[in-house]
């Protein structure tokens, strides 16, 4: 960890939640520093099921260890340390001490930059006093040079003039005709298909998006659908996204009878889920974030509504009737009693 603020295995605190639960206890308190020092607001939903599904350890515990040894200040819906707010404030005060005090020697550093600029621009002075003087010179060689070039030139010309004059050689003038259009060779077919931007393009695979990307376009596509307007995708939204995704994972994997959870079948109960949600305090804010820290909330909505569903009679054989019969026997047949019976 960056802030060295966990509490030692000995402390009272800490002895408290061994005694109960073991030196596991110990483990999970660490780890939740971990994560809380990882998180940006260095605060956790009370998430339990979720934090022991990570862990691998039981919901209980994890509940324990947070509430009942002090370890942690537990708000309404999260829970943080008291002590790791503490050091990384402090750390903060100490890295604006220290900032300031760069920006002071920084200041000494230009004004002693300054004197020293000073002092050496007549020496800059007397170099570039000796540089012209050196360019003049050459300037001098470089019209020199010019004249000669010119003189080449006449020369060249003449040379040109005389060549014009002579009579061609029809044996060996070659024919302009002849090869305009060159057919490749094998061995040059060989070349372009050896070369690495040829392999480069033949190796070029379409790229494959993740779960958490197509899971973002569901959630777009959908809130298009509500409110005709785009939605924009902030950075967090990725991380709840992938939350969203893990807690779905972990209630189908926990059913009496697990259902499947590979992208695919995730996905789709992903979409299931997001159109099932009715109630206006989420509809109001209707976000990737707000879905994934109130999601136990919409679940037991869910959960009450079928339930109301169901005790109100309203989810047995909808619209279902049995098919009319001619007589007592006739109805008696048609549900595999015998007639006469």
């Amino acid at each position: 960890m960056k802030y060295n603020c966990i509490r030692n295995s000995d402390s009272p605190e800490v002895m408290r939640a061994r005694v109960k639960h073991g030196i596991a206890a110990y483990g999970i308190y660490v780890a939740l520093m971990q994560l809380l020092e990882e998180d940006e607001d260095h605060k956790l939903s009370k998430d339990y099921s979720m934090i022991a599904y990570e862990m691998r350890v039981d919901v209980s515990v994890v509940q324990s260890v947070v509430e009942d040894f002090d370890l942690f200040e537990v708000e309404e819906e999260y829970f943080y340390s008291k002590e790791l707010s503490d050091t990384i404030e402090q750390a903060r005060k100490v890295s604006e001490a220290r900032a300031r005090a760069g920006r002071a020697g920084g200041a000494a550093k230009a004004r002693n930059f300054v004197a020293n600029a000073k002092e050496s621009s007549s020496k800059c002075q007397a170099n570039a006093r000796k540089n012209v003087a050196n360019a003049s010179e050459s300037l001098a060689n470089a019209t020199n040079s010019l004249a000669n070039a010119t003189d080449i030139l006449a020369n060249a010309s003449e040379s040109l003039a005389n060549a014009k004059q002579m009579p061609e050689s029809k044996e060996s003038s070659p024919n302009p005709s002849k090869n305009i259009y060159s057919v490749p060779t094998e061995r040059e077919d060989n070349i372009k298909l050896s070369s690495p931007s040829s392999a480069r393009t033949r190796k070029s695979k379409p790229k494959e998006f993740t779960i958490c990307h197509k899971g973002r376009q569901i959630f777009e596509k959908y809130y298009q659908e509500l409110y005709d307007s785009a939605y924009y995708w902030q950075p967090k939204d990725a991380k709840a996204m992938n939350s969203i995704l893990k807690k779905i994972s972990f209630a189908r994997s926990h059913k009496t009878v697990p259902l499947p959870i590979d992208d695919e079948s995730l996905l789709k109960a992903l979409e299931e889920f997001l159109r099932r949600i009715d109630k206006t305090w989420i509809m109001n804010n209707f976000s990737v974030n707000k879905i994934d820290s109130q999601y136990n909330e919409i679940v037991s909505e869910m959960k009450n509504h079928r339930q109301n569903v169901t005790d109100n009679g309203n989810n047995t054989k909808t619209g279902w009737k049995a098919p009319d019969h001619k007589d007592t026997s006739a109805y008696r047949s048609g549900f595999g009693v015998a007639v006469g019976k």
